[in-house]
């Protein structure tokens, strides 16, 4: 079963644990951190040790910002814990993934997630005719 730690700025990752368990309360292969609410936390050392208790899991973080500080830290380990990163996540993204890992993820199923996830940002707006609008 994949491995799942939901990595973001201050307490977005709780609201991420809500949802999940809102959805599928029996939910387990998930780790959340809320990084920098702390300031006796470092996220670095936190996440390391997270990805240290997974040597033979299939560890895929999830980040709120590419280009954020949490983004660019789990970045950096993917090399020497050989996990998988995507970040810009959204619930869509998260109920995906997480709901359908009773088995490791393929790279291609892991890319068909992250596409489907994209389709869900839209601009509700343009989507209804001006009539709607009024």
């Amino acid at each position: 079963m994949s491995q799942f730690i939901i990595a973001t700025h201050s307490y977005l990752a709780n609201g991420y644990q809500s949802s999940l368990k809102f959805f599928d309360s029996s939910v387990n292969n998930v780790q959340f951190i809320n990084a920098y609410v702390d300031e006796q936390t470092n996220f670095t050392d936190e996440l390391s040790q997270m990805l240290d208790q997974m040597p033979n899991e299939q560890v895929i973080i999830l980040t709120d910002m590419p280009g954020g500080s949490v983004n660019r830290e789990a970045v950096n380990l993917i090399k020497k814990y050989h996990c998988q990163v995507i970040s810009g996540i959204n619930l869509a993204l998260v109920l995906e993934l997480v709901l359908n890992a009773d088995q490791t993820l393929s790279d291609e199923t892991i890319r068909l997630a992250v596409s489907q996830a994209q389709k869900q940002l839209v601009y509700v707006n343009d989507l209804l005719k001006e009539d709607d609008l009024e």
